[in-house]
């Protein structure tokens, strides 16, 4: 039997903790003022342990297999106080619980056949998304629809291969089977199905899904002013001195229902100091892992901007002249703004809001996936290339019922019906306790 806090560690209205396993209802009562023999109904009960009351809260429990782990789970409604949260800890713990680890009850949920494996990946991808529009896609997959069409595109693959199996056996007869099942057609029609399934889906990375903002540029040109102005506290340290920030320094703000993760970062600049350097080295290597870049420049620095355009590639950005309130700019910039006056400010704001926003991948597609699920729906569509060459032309058609085999094999893969145990940890460990 194992138990987690599913909400987080902090003094708060309410906390709420997660009980899952075979006889973990009979034993919870063991420690309420009176039993629960009913099940998804919400009670209020005290909590007693050692003669004394530890909390009076509202306790639902679940049983075997209508619930989200598909055992026996309970959960509990506490006052969302640290003393509470520890002492339930306590009595969790000499009840014989075990605390869950990162991910176990959406592991065991899928264990159970309660989700497929892409659904539970959803699942932390729908509390890490950032935004509505990326959480709208992962309820999505989390409700079950993506693994509905590739469940789908399963059994239409399982029929056409059995007939062409079923073909090979009467490939004596004087009769064109593949031809008569219009098995060309209906592969055709899969493969259609199974790159619009790709076509529709943005691939995601976790890294990039965090709206990430560089401010980049030379040293001393503001950067850090700006950064703490658009946070509105003062978070970067701000000096005269070039070469102040030696490491990367990030926070979030919250701005038009978007979370974007603000990165300052050190000046690009020759330097001997060994410290400043790396963090130098770290802003470069930052600029690849962040959606959008901030190239800021003040009167002193203008005529560096095309040395600094050319770290960027293709990545997406702004051209930004700091130090308004000093020097107006000479030549055409994005936008012109004031770190010590604040002008222009919110403009800049709803710049990279726009730009963040503008994702048309994003808004156009159906379903986000994994690079995990691309490499298998890519394998299915390489397999199934591979069979329609052999039946429009007539030859290894026994050949072409293994390919059919392969399409099916990628398609479970992403399922979670065929996986390996190291496959299973690398995805469960990404997820929040008590998830």
């Amino acid at each position: 039997m194992i138990f987690a806090l599913a909400t987080p560690v902090t003094q708060s209205a309410i906390a709420v903790f997660r009980i899952s396993g075979e006889g973990c209802c009979q034993k919870f009562n063991s420690v309420i003022n009176k039993s629960i023999t009913d099940y998804r109904k919400v009670f209020l009960r005290d909590i007693i342990w050692e003669g004394a009351l530890v909390d009076r809260c509202s306790v639902v429990y679940y049983s075997s297999p209508n619930s989200y782990t598909g055992e026996d789970s309970v959960e509990v409604y506490c006052h969302g106080s640290l003393s509470v949260i520890r002492s339930l800890t306590e009595v969790f713990l000499s009840l014989g619980f075990r605390e869950a680890d990162p991910g176990e009850f959406s592991r065991v949920a899928f264990e159970n056949g309660k989700l497929s494996l892409n659904e539970a990946e959803a699942v932390v991808d729908l509390i890490n998304s950032e935004d509505a529009v990326r959480g709208q896609l992962f309820s999505e997959a989390v409700a079950g629809k993506l693994s509905e069409i590739v469940y789908t595109l399963g059994n239409d693959v399982d029929a056409l291969r059995v007939f062409v199996e079923g073909s090979i056996d009467f490939s004596d007869e004087d009769h064109n089977f593949i031809a008569a099942g219009n098995v060309e057609e209906r592969l055709v029609k899969i493969k259609s199905s199974l790159a619009g399934l790709i076509d529709s889906s943005l691939v995601s990375s976790r890294k990039l899904s965090k709206n990430r903002v560089l401010f980049f540029g030379p040293p001393n040109t503001g950067k850090s002013s700006l950064f703490n102005r658009m946070l509105g506290f003062d978070r970067a340290l701000v000096s005269k001195i070039p070469g102040t920030t030696r490491d990367l320094i990030d926070s979030e703000i919250f701005y038009n229902s978007v979370n974007m993760e603000l990165v300052d970062s050190a000046g690009i600049r020759e330097t001997d100091d060994l410290v400043e350097r790396s963090g130098v080295a770290l802003s470069g290597d930052e600029v690849k892992s962040s959606n959008l870049i901030l190239i800021i420049l003040d009167h002193d620095t203008e005529e560096l901007l095309s040395r600094f355009k050319s770290k960027l590639s293709d990545k997406k950005h702004l051209v930004v002249f700091n130090k308004s309130d000093k020097q107006h700019p000479n030549g055409f910039y994005d936008c012109v703004v004031s770190a010590k006056s604040g002008d222009g400010v919110q403009e800049l704001k709803n710049k990279i809001f726009e730009l963040i926003q503008e994702d048309k991948d994003v808004t156009k597609k159906t379903f986000v996936i994994r690079d995990r699920h691309l490499k298998c729906f890519k394998s299915a569509l390489s397999s199934l290339n591979a069979c329609i060459e052999k039946i429009s032309n007539e030859y290894d058609v026994d050949i072409a019922a293994e390919d059919l085999r392969l399409v099916r094999s990628s398609l479970d893969e992403f399922l979670g019906i065929k996986h390996s145990d190291d496959l299973l940890g690398d995805i469960f460990k990404d997820f929040c306790i008590g998830k």
